[in-house]
């Protein structure tokens, strides 16, 4: 029998791995050379430095032009990143990583109040070496400053639910109004509502739905108003009708219609995105959920409360009504990978102080070992894959420790062989997080290099002007702009740099004769359907062709297609004019 998790040298054990996760996951890769990326990093980014080169702290603008689409929690953590640490891609990732590791630190206190402190310190180990958490957190997106904020806000609803005294009542509300405040600045109402469904609908399933609950609810919605509001007042001031676009048509009609940008996804769109995001830990989530029926009508585990009843609720009830919505992200479902981690930490926390239930044990016994002797084919797979897929060169030496680093999935699999579950443990989170910090240094870098503009930039920056007008065909606008020498970035005009469709160029109405159209190489293929490019003089700029001329209608060879017509100056590309 092993020993208790909660014990000293199994506890220093879980803090210790779990210190390293952090490490490994979130600060490590602030030393690695990785570009701004497109569409969203990018764009972020150079909004944020817009902001601290312009000193307006109030409204977010994009080459002078206001971004409504974001609250301003997450740009004021950047914008004060980048003024401290310089325009640097680290500074620019560096509030990510940090609200990541925060998520990270969120979903531990949660596991550590609702079942015990080993299982605490096992949730966070759980999250911080999830697919999709771990990923995203390396790009600097609004998403990410939710998790921790609304994580804590359900667990002090919980934890006021069962205060002595109405002084700490009183102050777990307070400090819930500033959290719900918080998620009002960083996501709008969004935070507000997937806690009040996480919480209510457990209120409702446990039939503790009291006029007190709903008078905590009232008074930490009004404090929360009083955070969020004045930032919010201060935009109507500046931007009449910016609350009834943000609140009205981003908000309500994104829930309740199909008229807002990322809709028209069917209802399980989130489910495969669950299932593979919360990758390797959501396997033991029926574990859970088996052993907490199997364990149904004995008391529940000492300090849980009805924990595990409020950790489901979130998950499930949170999933439907993401599900429902008619906007759908992937970044959308994020607030529901903190409960499975918590979840997956309950069984991990029985199975190391015994009591774990016999068929759970059992399932442990025979996929854990097994599981982790086919790691050592996952990274050198996964990087042929890349290779031949998405064109990623991979380097002799990188795939040959690829394969190194990849038998160290092994380790977990001898030590549990050897019983020694408390060991087993903290190697099989370190696994997937040595492997993530494997793929940032060697795999990243490379495969950034496709979706960012830093090229482009440098080109620019090299002749030392930008086009009257320049275009950037099948991409956004973002990382360009965060490139440019400051010089250049303060004579931008509102428009003069944007990204089209290829099948939209033609439609253009704005153009100048001697407008500029940036191309990526690996879109020539695709635009050449729309765009005759084939034959026309270009320049190159890194991954980028540059053609110069003016769009119009012309006839193709496929019917069904509309096309246009890049009418080009017959120049030898190295005279083409910015």
């Amino acid at each position: 029998m092993v020993e208790r998790s909660g014990s000293c040298p199994s506890l220093r054990l879980l803090i210790s791995a779990a210190a390293l996760i952090a490490v490994l996951v979130f600060i490590c890769p602030l030393g690695l050379e990785i570009p701004l990326v497109d569409p969203d990093e990018g764009l972020h980014a150079a909004i944020a430095q817009e902001m601290v080169e312009h000193g307006d702290w109030i409204t977010p603008r994009f080459q002078g032009e206001a971004f409504l689409d974001k609250p301003i929690l997450f740009t004021w953590t950047q914008a004060l990143s980048l003024k401290l640490f310089g325009m640097n891609e680290a500074a620019a990732r560096l509030p990510g990583l940090f609200f990541g590791l925060a998520a990270m630190i969120a979903t531990g206190i949660v596991g550590w109040r609702i079942y015990s402190p080993a299982a605490g310190f096992i949730a966070a180990m759980l999250y911080g070496t999830m697919i999709l958490p771990t990923v995203l957190a390396q790009l600097p997106v609004h998403d990410v400053a939710l998790i921790p904020f609304a994580s804590l806000a359900i667990l002090l609803f919980w934890e006021a639910d069962r205060a002595d005294g109405f002084r700490w009542k009183a102050i777990l509300t307070l400090a819930i109004g500033v959290l719900l405040g918080i998620t009002c600045l960083t996501k709008g109402l969004v935070g507000v509502g997937l806690v009040g469904v996480a919480y209510g609908s457990y209120l409702l399933v446990t039939r503790r739905l009291t006029v007190e609950a709903c008078v905590r609810g009232a008074a930490a919605l009004t404090i929360a108003a009083f955070v969020a509001l004045p930032w919010y007042l201060a935009m109507e001031a500046r931007m009449p009708g910016y609350l009834h676009y943000y609140f009205v048509e981003r908000h309500l009609l994104g829930l309740t219609t199909d008229t807002q940008r990322h809709s028209g996804e069917p209802i399980w769109y989130y489910l495969p995105i669950l299932l593979g995001g919360a990758m390797p830990w959501v396997v033991y989530l029926p574990v859970a959920i088996g052993d907490w029926w199997v364990q149904r009508k004995s008391n529940e585990r000492p300090g849980s409360s009805g924990g595990t009843a409020l950790v489901c609720c979130w998950l499930i009830a949170c999933t439907i009504l993401l599900s429902l919505a008619g906007s759908k992200l992937v970044t959308y479902i994020w607030p529901v990978l903190p409960p499975i981690a918590i979840l997956a930490a309950s069984v991990w926390a029985r199975l190391l102080d015994g009591s774990l239930s016999e068929p759970a044990r059992r399932w442990f016994g025979r996929n854990f070992a097994p599981t982790g002797w086919i790691g050592p084919l996952l990274l050198p797979t996964g990087l042929i894959g890349l290779h031949f897929i998405a064109g990623v060169p991979v380097p002799w030496y990188a795939a040959a420790l690829a394969v190194l680093v990849g038998f160290s999935a092994w380790i977990p699999s001898w030590l549990w062989l050897k019983g020694r579950y408390a060991e087993a443990l903290p190697a099989g989170t370190l696994v997937p997080a040595a492997h993530m910090l494997f793929l940032m240094a060697f795999v990243a870098p490379h495969l950034c290099q496709q979706f960012t503009a830093r090229d482009l930039a440098v080109y620019l920056n090299r002749r030392g002007a930008i086009p009257e007008q320049l275009v950037i065909v099948e991409e956004r606008v973002g990382s360009v702009i965060f490139y440019l020498d400051p010089a250049l970035r303060w004579q931008l005009r509102p428009g003069q740099i944007r990204g089209e469709r290829a099948r939209n160029v033609e439609e253009l109405e704005d153009v100048k004769p001697d407008t500029v159209y940036a191309l990526a190489e690996s879109e020539v293929e695709y635009a050449s359907r729309y765009l005759d490019v084939e034959k026309a003089p270009w320049a190159p700029a890194g991954r980028y062709r540059l053609y110069t001329g003016t769009a119009s209608p012309c006839r193709t060879k496929e019917p069904a297609i509309r096309a246009g017509h890049l009418s080009m100056r017959h120049e030898s590309p190295s005279r083409l004019p910015l």
